[in-house]
Parts: structure tokens; sequence; C-alpha cells
């Protein structure tokens, strides 16, 4: 095996097929989502009309959206529990040829473990908040193109955001798996002093992260709340408004300021991750 097996790269082009099934099906139950909002604010507007249609019709979206949804779950574990079997054990065996000291082998089985993981709840976490996302800016756009420009002017603003984060939280992370990776050796030691220590380098790499993840979100709260207040004005304002319009609108923006909120949070992960792969490469 090669060390470049180990990367999240390779990981997925190793197992490409397992991983695609389950992205197709997370295609489809979040095309169902997307439209939602949509087919929802219709059927507002035919019950204020007394008619039933709109209603059923969200009835059937939501019952296709919900049967995507449960097989994907079942499916995503026993493929990601499979993928993590296989390569876990390979990576131990490797190391244990190569007689790396057990507190390295201890750390990189638990660093492997977060890049399945990684593939299993946070890539697809991002892939539906990036489906969330399009999905929302493709239907505001058609309700209303104010809305729509205030969406991208969102975009831009925590892009700018994040990349100002981005080297910091890459050496925060370098710090945090530093401090893992010596874990078990310290602890072989049973010098009381040194394990404290040890403990309290590691809660402060993660204060660290957590506090400038604080400030993003701060700020990127702020921004999504005017967004919001923006979004309810205009279409409320717009001569043709009804109630169900409305409710599509905001309820878009919503599932905008969700996904959007998700992405940046995906995005330190990914930033983790590439400095885990960037270890399993010494392997």
């Amino acid at each position: 095996m090669t060390a470049h097996q180990y990367s999240i790269k390779a990981i997925f082009k190793r197992f490409k097929w397992k991983i695609s099934i389950t992205f197709s099906m997370l295609v489809l139950e979040n095309l169902f989502k997307v439209l939602q909002p949509l087919v929802l604010g219709i059927a507002i507007n035919d019950l204020i009309n007394q008619k039933n249609d709109g209603l059923w019709l969200f009835c059937l979206l939501y019952a296709a959206g919900f049967f995507i949804g449960v097989i994907r779950r079942y499916y995503d574990t026993r493929a990601y529990t499979s993928i993590y079997t296989i390569v876990a054990s390979e990576v131990v065996a490797i190391q244990n040829q190569k007689q790396i000291s057990v507190s390295t082998i201890a750390a990189r089985s638990a660093l492997i473990k977060e890049l399945v993981d990684f593939f299993e709840h946070d890539i697809t976490q991002a892939f539906a908040s990036l489906m969330s996302v399009i999905g929302a800016l493709i239907m505001l756009a058609l309700f209303d193109w104010w809305i729509f420009g205030a969406c991208l002017i969102t975009i831009l603003l925590i892009f700018i955001i994040y990349t100002l984060s981005n080297k910091k939280i890459y050496s925060f992370n370098i710090g945090l798996n530093d401090e893992l990776e010596h874990r078990v050796n310290v602890l072989e030691t049973r010098a009381q002093l040194g394990i404290v220590k040890h403990f309290r380098n590691i809660a402060k790499w993660m204060v660290k992260m957590s506090d400038l993840e604080t400030l993003n979100f701060g700020i990127i709260e702020i921004i999504l709340f005017v967004l919001a207040i923006f979004a309810l004005y205009v279409s409320a304002s717009a001569p043709e408004a009804t109630a169900g319009s409305i409710f599509s609108i905001v309820t878009y923006i919503l599932e905008f300021s969700n996904g959007i909120f998700m992405l940046p949070l995906v995005f330190q992960q990914l930033i983790r991750l590439q400095e885990i792969s960037s270890r399993l490469k010494s392997i």
C-alpha cells in the first residue's frame, strides 16, 4: 500500500462506487427537499381558495423524499463501516511492520476514522447544504432579483471571512494533532505533571479553534439576520405578494441561511483533514 491511498482523494477513488451510490441517493433526497417550500406555498394558496390539489402534491413530494432518505441512511452505515474496517486494518498492519510506536498507531487509527467520517457525515452535510443553497438561489431568483442579489453578496462576505481564517485554522490543527499523537507515550510515563500538561495543551488548542469559530459564527449570524429582514420586507412589499409566495420566499431564505452557515463548518473540517492526510503520507 502506498501512502497516497490514505488521503481523502485516494479513499474516494478506491471506494468510488460505494460512495457514489450514497451521493446519488443524496441528490434525489435533497432535490425533493428543495422543491418543498415552493409546493407548500402553492398548497397554502390552494387551501385559501378552498382547493386541496397543492396539499396532495406536497404530501407526495414529502413521502418521496422521506423514502429515499431512509434507504440512504440504511445503506450509508454499512458502506462506511466497511470502508473504515478495511482502511484502518491496513494502516495498523503497515505501521506494525515499520515498528511505529503504539501511541502513533493509536492516534493515526483514530485519524483514519475522521477521514471516513468526513465522507459519511461532513461531505454529506456539505453536499446537502450546497444543494440547499443552490436550490434556494434558483428559486429566489424566480421570485425576486433583489433578494437573489443580496444572497450573492452574503456568499461573498462569508467567503472573505473564512479565507482570512484559513491559515489560523490549519496551524491550530497542527498543534492539536501533535499532542494527540503523543497521548499514549505521555500516559505510559504515569507522570501526573506531564499528563496534566498534555491535557492542558489539548484544551488550549481546542479553545483557540473554538474562539475563532465563535467569532466567525457571530459575524455570519449578523449578516444572515440582515438578509432575512431584507428578504421579508421586499417579499411583503411586492405588488403581487400572496401568503404562499411570502411563505415560500422566507422559507427559502431560511434554507439558504442554514445551508450557507453549514458550509464554512465543513470547510474548517476539510482544513483539519488536509493536515491529517499530510501526517498519513508519512506511513
